[in-house]
């Protein structure tokens, strides 16, 4: 059963344009690979300031104040949501992120 969903990521601030377009292109294309379409995908915010200090994942953990939000719009099936969610979670540039499911209005 497929379904309309929306996700907010924010990518480290100092990453150059070229690895920024390889984490989007990356995560759209697994989007598609899994069946599903990108409705809408675009930068919301840049260089935004977080209230606290984030912690990166991965090796060299470092806190961030500030950074990048992307906004993303996408239908996928439910039964491939998982495997969108590890991607992300592996994705050591991706801070934070969150997936909602949209409602029918």
């Amino acid at each position: 059963m497929e379904r309309t969903y929306e996700s907010m990521m924010i990518l480290r601030p100092e990453l150059t344009d070229e690895v920024r377009e390889k984490i989007f292109d990356k995560i759209t294309k697994k989007i598609k690979d899994l069946g599903g379409k990108v409705v809408e995908a675009k930068v919301w915010a840049k260089e935004r300031n977080f209230c606290y200090a984030i912690q990166s994942r991965g090796t060299g953990r470092k806190k961030y104040d500030r950074g990048l939000y992307w906004l993303l719009d996408f239908s996928l099936d439910i039964e491939h949501l998982g495997d969108l969610k590890e991607t992300v979670r592996l994705e050591e540039d991706i801070l934070r992120s969150v997936i909602f499911r949209r409602s029918k209005i």
